[in-house]
C-alpha cells in the first residue's frame, strides 16, 4: 500500500509540473490576438502586419518542432523543456520592451523556437514517468491545461492591460511560468522508470535498468516515414483542419447562413470548446480501461462529425444548438487521450520527442492550412461548406486512426 501510494504521488507530481508549462504554452501561443487593439493604436499597424506576428511566431515553431523532437531524445526531456520554456518567456516577456514594430519580428521567431519545446519533451516525460495505468489519464489532463492555457490568456492580457499598462502584462506573463518551474524541475526526467518497461515487468514500480540508446539520425528519419507514423502524421493534420475549422469560423458561417447573432454563435463555440475539455478528461477514463480501440474511434469521430454536418444543412437556433456543439466538441475530445496513447504504441522507446514532434508539426501544418481552405469556402461557396467540410476532415481522421490501428494491432 506504501509503495502504491509513493507511486501515485508521483504521478501526480509528474503531470502537475508538465502540464503547467503546457498550460504556459497555450497561454503564451494566445497572448499576442487579444493585444491587437492596443498595439495597432500604439504602433499604428495595419491588420497585415499586426497579423505577421503570429504568422512569425508560427512559422519558426512549426519548421523547428520536429528537429527539437530529435534533440529531447538525443539528450533529455528536462534540459530541453526547461530552456525552451525559459526561452519562450524571456522572448514573451521582451515584448513589453520593444519601440518599434520591427523588433516584435525577431522576438516572435525566438517565442516560436522556444514553443516547439511542449509537445515533444511533455510527452516523452509523461511516457516514461508516469505509471502505465494511469497513462490515459495523464495524456487527458495534459490535453485539458492546454485548453485552460487559451482561456486564460486573452483574460490576463486584457486586465492586466486595463488595470495597469500593456507593458506589464507582457512582462508579467513572460516571467511566471519559468519561476515555478525552476524551483520544482527535479521530477522532469524522461530517464528510468519507463512505463513501457514496467508493464513487462513484475515489479512496475522498480526503474528500467537502462535507458533505450537513442537513435542515429538516418533511423530517426526512417521511423518518421514508416506507415503507422504517417497515419498518426495525419490524423494530427485533419483533426486539427477540422476541429480548428469550427473553433475558426463558427461565428461568422452561423451568422452567414442564418443570421445568428454573434453572441449566440460564440456562445455556441464556448460550449463546443468547454464540451472537448470535458470529453478530453472522461476520455483518460476510457483510454486507460480499453486502450485506443478503433469501436471508440467510430463511436466519436463519427456522430461527432454527422452534428457538425447538420448545422449546414438545418437552420438550428439557440439552446439546441449550443447543446449540440457541446455535444460534438465532448465526443470529437473524447478521443484525444485514446490517440495519444495509439501514437505511444507505434513508437519505439526512447523516441517519443521525435515521434510527436513530428505529429506536431501536422496539427501546426492543419492550423495553418484551415483558415484559408474554408475562408475561400465561403467567399465562393457560402458558410454551408465551413461544416460539410470541417465533417468531412473528421471523418477522414477516423480512416487514419483505425488504418494505424488496424497496421499495429497485437
Amino acid at each position: 500500500m506504501a509503495r502504491l501510494s509513493g507511486t501515485l504521488n508521483q504521478d501526480i507530481k509528474v503531470i502537475s509540473l508538465v502540464c503547467f508549462p503546457h498550460m504556459m504554452s497555450h497561454v503564451y501561443w494566445l497572448v499576442i490576438p487579444p493585444m491587437y487593439p492596443v498595439l495597432m493604436a500604439i504602433f499604428s499597424l495595419s491588420y497585415t502586419e499586426a497579423g505577421l506576428i503570429m504568422t512569425t511566431f508560427a512559422a519558426a515553431t512549426m519548421i523547428a518542432q520536429t528537429p527539437v523532437g530529435f534533440l529531447v531524445d538525443r539528450i533529455g526531456a528536462r534540459t530541453v523543456l526547461i530552456a525552451g520554456l525559459a526561452l519562450e518567456g524571456a522572448a514573451i516577456g521582451a515584448f513589453g520592451l520593444v519601440t518599434e514594430f520591427w523588433q516584435f519580428l525577431p522576438l516572435a521567431v525566438v517565442a516560436g523556437l522556444g514553443h516547439t519545446v511542449f509537445h515533444p519533451a511533455d510527452y516523452a516525460i509523461l511516457s516514461a514517468r508516469v505509471s502505465e495505468q494511469r497513462m490515459g489519464r495523464a495524456f487527458s489532463i495534459h490535453s485539458a491545461t492546454g485548453y485552460a492555457g487559451f482561456a486564460l490568456a486573452p483574460i490576463f492580457m486584457t486586465g492586466v492591460t486595463a488595470l495597469w499598462h500593456w507593458r506589464a502584462a507582457f512582462i508579467l506573463i513572460g516571467l511566471v511560468a519559468a519561476l515555478v518551474l525552476l524551483t520544482q524541475s527535479a521530477s522532469l526526467s524522461d530517464r528510468g522508470a519507463s512505463a513501457a518497461a514496467s508493464k513487462k515487468k513484475d515489479d512496475a514500480a522498480e526503474p528500467s535498468a537502462e535507458p533505450a540508446p537513442p537513435m542515429t539520425l538516418a533511423a530517426g528519419l526512417r521511423l518518421l516515414l514508416t506507415f503507422p507514423i504517417l497515419m498518426c502524421f495525419l490524423y494530427f493534420i485533419l483533426h486539427q483542419m477540422g476541429g480548428g475549422g469550427v473553433r475558426t469560423f463558427l461565428v461568422a458561417a452561423l451568422n452567414d447562413m442564418y443570421g445568428t447573432p454573434a453572441i449566440v454563435g460564440a456562445l455556441a463555440l464556448s460550449a463546443f470548446t468547454l464540451g472537448s475539455v470535458f470529453g478530453i478528461l472522461s476520455g483518460g477514463l476510457v483510454a486507460d480501461r480499453f486502450g485506443p480501440r478503433i469501436w471508440t474511434a467510430a463511436a466519436t469521430l463519427i456522430p461527432g462529425a454527422l452534428i457538425i454536418a447538420l448545422l449546414g444543412w438545418v437552420d438550428i437556433q439557440g439552446s439546441l444548438l449550443v447543446a449540440l456543439l457541446a455535444l460534438s466538441g465532448f465526443l470529437i475530445g473524447l478521443l484525444i487521450p485514446s490517440r495519444d496513447l495509439l501514437l505511444r504504441s507505434v513508437t519505439p522507446p526512447g523516441s517519443m520527442g521525435k515521434v510527436m514532434g513530428f505529429a506536431s508539426t501536422g496539427s501546426n501544418m492543419g492550423g495553418a492550412l484551415i483558415p484559408v481552405v474554408l475562408g475561400y469556402a465561403m467567399d465562393t461557396a457560402g458558410g454551408h461548406w465551413v461544416f460539410w467540410i470541417s465533417a468531412m476532415f473528421i471523418g477522414a481522421a477516423f480512416l487514419t486512426f483505425v488504418t494505424a490501428r488496424a497496421r499495429f494491432a497485437p
